[in-house]
């Protein structure tokens, strides 16, 4: 009933307004797409009600009412200790034909190395447990050691023993991991993680399993429902609005002079999907070629997200 009531719960909330204007990673090789948003506790903003958090109550009411980020990083890492984790890592991803792109991350409560090698590597290409876990959204619990068995076999470009290399020298071995549908974007979820050093999953009894998860939804009730990332320029807002996650990648690719064909590869679209999202990038830039397009995305902020700017071929 416990674990139902939860699920229940995270169901009914929004996790599509709180990234849409954080700031863009400034490194990385991601080829694929647009890097991954970072933002953290610092750039957040709360409610100017402090202390009237209307029905908010328990850990999402203590975190509204703890009076700084220290105070908040302080609550959340005291009770993963509690618990038994060290982490959290929060960020949502869209699933386009079985493969996950990152399109936002939560740095707060992860652990700050393992998160750079993780996007640099681009190890959510490699990383079995965004298939594994259960549509359901109830979690995954994992080791090291089981994520190795997964990902035996042939590794001609050796991406998989990074991946599990880098695992290690992070100095984690296990953990739990759930996803959660968005409530308004098609193949978006929310992607939790709790991770730990002990050395196997074992540990990770259901009364962890229900502590992390009422710890996890209520950072995500948090997050999504009370928190907001300050806002972006005003002409990127009008132009970004209802922009679709495919069009956002496809448009970020032609800011980096790729033909339709390379987009197509790249995002492993069609070349008719890829057209027709063309043709509704131009109609809502107002544009009637490609050129136009190029610098109308540019003339309105784009540059202030480096689209474009953020990753070479």
């Amino acid at each position: 009933m416990l674990l139902s009531s939860l699920l229940q719960r995270a169901a009914s909330l929004s996790d599509a307004q709180v990234f849409a204007s954080a700031p863009a990673l400034n490194h990385g090789d991601l080829h694929s797409g647009p890097p991954p948003q970072l933002y953290s506790e610092a750039q957040l903003s709360l409610p100017e009600t402090t202390g009237r958090h209307g029905d908010a109550a328990g850990i999402v009411g203590d975190l509204l009412g703890a009076g700084s980020v220290e105070a908040r990083s302080r609550l959340v890492r005291g009770m993963l200790h509690a618990i038994g984790f060290e982490w959290l890592g929060y960020g949502t991803v869209s699933y386009l034909r079985g493969q996950a792109w990152p399109l936002s991350f939560f740095t707060s409560y992860a652990h700050q190395d393992w998160v750079q090698r993780y996007f640099l590597q681009r190890h959510y290409e490699v990383d079995t447990r965004h298939q594994d876990a259960p549509a359901s959204s109830l979690p995954l619990l994992w080791d090291v050691g089981q994520l190795e068995a997964s990902l035996a076999g042939p590794d001609p470009t050796g991406r998989r023993r990074r991946f599990l290399d880098d695992f290690r020298a992070s100095g984690i071995r296990s953990g739990l991991f759930f996803r959660l549908a968005s409530p308004t974007q098609v193949n978006e979820h929310t992607v939790i993680s709790l991770l730990s050093s002990a050395p196997s999953r074992g540990w990770i009894t259901d009364s962890v399993v229900g502590q992390s998860l009422m710890l996890s939804l209520s950072v995500h009730e948090y997050l999504s429902r009370h928190a907001r990332v300050p806002a972006a320029p005003a002409a990127a807002r009008a132009e970004m609005s209802g922009m679709s996650t495919t069009q956002q990648y496809i448009l970020e690719h032609l800011l980096q002079g790729r033909s339709d064909k390379e987009i197509a590869y790249r995002l492993h679209l069609s070349a008719h999907t890829v057209d027709y999202h063309m043709r509704q990038l131009r109609r809502r830039f107002a544009a009637r070629n490609r050129v136009q397009l190029v610098n109308a995305a540019t003339q309105s902020q784009y540059g202030d997200s480096n689209f474009g700017a953020i990753h070479q071929a």
